[in-house]
């Protein structure tokens, strides 16, 4: 018995020294030109630089699929073989090139079959870089948040182009949790100005989200931003942008618990009361050196209104 086992374990031995030989025979010579025989073989070359890639042979993998794409351009498997090095750079958590190599696909190719795909990997890509809410590390929403707008921009372009696609349903998703985080974030900006007693620039951050993402958390963001916008021109004494905000709140988030409140505070001002659009005197004084406030966000589907320039410097935008 112990001798047909010996036997046995070497002849497995001798047959895993061919395979392997016969692997490195098969090896593509990618610094040297196709051969007839490579040429009327590149699909079985393509398949061969899969394996690698799946075996997460990434140097081997992305010389093939490199020599495929320079040698074969108007094949089928030039097109499939960018796509796999895009793939590449997102297993590797390469995702700025990723989302870069994933975008020159669907502009070379947005009819593709797998276009739909790599628009929303696009999107994955960015994502994947959002900031982190490690323990030990300030809230993600206090960070600099241009890794989901990234991501919002291309669902929202993805959605639009292959409004058919199977990816659609969970991009959807996705822009609504970036929409989320983006909303958590201008919060966050709009309590920084008042506790700075920015008021206007506090007031214009409310406004701005409750255009922006007023339809969030079922209507709910709408009315409590309208109120904390009136609230801070309030502040400063402005009546007719104070009324003027209350009345949309009224109007806009009828069912909001503030609503009577609002309405009580709408008596109260006469409604030919002006609007003041003059700093307080402490913002005037800082003017010279106060920076710019946080740019709208570029992926909302609304226009922001303006905002005057805060007294201090921001949190990340």
């Amino acid at each position: 018995m112990e001798t047909m086992n010996w036997k046995n374990s070497h002849r497995i031995a001798a047959l895993a020294l061919l395979a392997c030989a016969a692997c490195a025979h098969d090896k593509i010579d990618t610094t040297k030109p196709p051969t007839e025989k490579d040429k009327s073989n590149v699909a079985v070359t393509y398949e061969k630089a899969i394996g690698e890639k799946k075996d997460q042979n990434y140097l081997e993998a992305t010389a093939v699929f490199e020599f495929i794409k320079n040698n074969y351009p108007y094949s089928q498997y030039a097109a499939l073989s960018e796509l796999a090095l895009a793939d590449m750079a997102y297993e590797r958590d390469e995702h700025i090139a990723s989302a870069a190599a994933y975008q020159d696909f669907v502009k070379a190719h947005p009819s593709h079959p797998k276009a739909d795909y790599a628009a929303f990997q696009v999107g994955m890509s960015y994502y994947q870089e959002k900031p982190s809410d490690l323990f030990f590390l300030p809230p993600s929403y206090e960070k600099d948040q241009t890794p989901i707008r990234q991501a919002l921009e291309a669902w929202n372009r993805m959605v639009v182009a292959y409004p058919k696609s199977e990816y659609v349903v969970r991009a959807r998703d996705l822009i609504n949790d970036c929409r989320e985080r983006l909303m958590r974030h201008d919060q966050f900006v709009a309590d920084f100005y008042t506790r700075h007693e920015a008021w206007r620039g506090a007031a214009g951050r409310w406004l701005a989200i409750a255009d922006t993402y007023g339809d969030l958390r079922e209507g709910k963001v709408r009315g409590e931003s309208l109120w904390n916008a009136a609230e801070d021109y309030a502040r400063v004494k402005d009546l007719g942008d104070e009324r003027a905000t209350l009345q949309r709140l009224v109007q806009e988030s009828p069912g909001d618990p503030h609503r009577a409140r609002a309405e009580a505070r709408i008596a109260q001002i006469p409604a030919d009361a002006p609007k003041t659009t003059a700093a307080s005197d402490k913002q005037q004084a800082q003017a010279a050196t106060a920076p710019a406030a946080p740019p709208p966000n570029p992926a909302s589907p609304t226009q922001q209104p303006q905002q005057e320039t805060p007294s201090v410097a921001p949190p990340g935008k």
